[in-house]
């Protein structure tokens, strides 16, 4: 077990040391660990007194060692921080109240509110999936309601002045008819492609979709793209969100990341390194039903929205297919690419599902 410290310490030392500077009880013995697991860049830890989740980051991650970059972790903590209670503005209790973070190269840590057990997927019934489903649906819609915190658009970064804000500095609509077109080179590569696939039936979905997408209807928010079920409590009084990645961007787009993740993305990665452990392929009906319940959620009975959320779905499927025909065109993948995608064979695998996915889609 490696932490990203330049201290060579043992796990108790390090859980100590940030307790300490948090001006907590320390725990006594090894015994008094309570692990809680770990994500791809943290050990986390429940410090069961005070009911506060410790997380720690990890010196490795996808098989690569992680340099110390203060500015690059401030940035993702003081955003997390910032999400939250933007979250909580839109529905209270649905992040943790309680956040603090430190950075340095000899200490590292964030340190926020237990906001309870998980109910597994494979624990809930499809109508429970559903009833989560909605809830965060809702929350995604009531979160368009707010001005965003910070200038800017994209992701997070720091100034020079240390302030945060989007990556890019562009009005949103010319940004949204910049990436629509990105879209339409992705289509239009893969119908170049030699892939066998109804061509003609995704060219007049593509034609028919792309053309009506929300643009003057959208607005800049504070948004998350991170919101795998690895990262949402399934409690038993309802969905709350943790460890976030806020952005700033439209919420028909990051409703409908959501929206293809439970539809189709996380079960059809359930062969690869980084997803393998939760067994989504196992968990469909669940999955599926907390999409639909989620679109009921964030339309609320808005013709308009149904539209406007059903091209981005489409748009996700698509440059998903895009994304694995450009990987499958490499020489090599990498060692990152592999742990998030798989091999070449299993990425081929996946292409035939999403353009069977392109296919089917429905465009009236």
């Amino acid at each position: 077990m490696e932490f990203l410290t330049t201290e060579t310490l043992t796990e108790i030392e390090v859980i100590n040391n940030a307790l300490e500077n948090e001006g907590l009880e320390n725990i006594s013995s090894e015994s008094e660990i309570k692990r809680l697991g770990e994500g791809a860049w943290h050990f986390a830890y429940m410090i069961d007194k005070e009911q506060l989740v410790l997380r720690i980051p990890k010196k490795v991650a996808y098989d690569k060692k992680v340099v110390f970059n203060r500015e690059e972790l401030i940035t993702e903590y003081a955003s997390t921080k910032t999400f939250y209670k933007q979250a909580n503005k839109a529905k209270k209790g649905i992040c943790p109240e309680h956040f603090e973070f430190f950075v340095n190269k000899e200490l590292t840590y964030t340190i926020e509110t237990y906001v309870g057990k998980s109910i597994g997927l494979g624990d809930q019934t499809t109508k429970q999936s559903k009833r989560y489903g909605r809830e965060l649906g809702e929350f995604f819609l009531a979160l368009e309601n707010l001005n965003p915190p910070y200038k800017g658009l994209g992701y997070l970064k720091m100034g020079e002045k240390g302030e945060i804000k989007g990556e890019l500095e562009m009005d949103l609509r010319e940004f949204i008819l910049e990436e629509t077109k990105e879209y339409q080179d992705e289509l239009d590569e893969l119908l170049s492609s030699p892939y066998a696939f109804n061509k003609e039936k995704v060219i007049k979905a593509g034609k028919d979709l792309i053309s009506v997408r929300s643009i003057d209807r959208e607005k800049i928010i504070l948004t998350n793209q991170d919101t795998s079920p690895e990262n949402i409590i399934f409690s038993m009084n309802g969905a709350r969100i943790i460890d976030p990645y806020p952005l700033l961007y439209t919420g028909t787009s990051l409703a409908a990341n959501y929206v293809f993740n439970y539809q189709t993305f996380f079960h059809t990665v359930h062969d690869t390194l980084r997803y393998r452990k939760n067994n989504y392929h196992l968990h469909i009906h669940q999955l599926r039903a907390n999409a639909e319940g989620f679109i009921e959620g964030y339309t609320s009975g808005s013709k308009q929205k149904r539209k406007d959320l059903k091209v981005e779905v489409f748009l996700k499927i698509l440059t998903m297919a895009y994304t694995h025909y450009q990987l499958l065109n490499k020489e090599t993948l990498n060692r990152e690419e592999i742990i998030r995608y798989g091999t070449k064979g299993q990425l081929e695998e996946r292409l035939q599902i999403y353009l069977k996915e392109l296919e089917k889609y429905p465009s009236d």
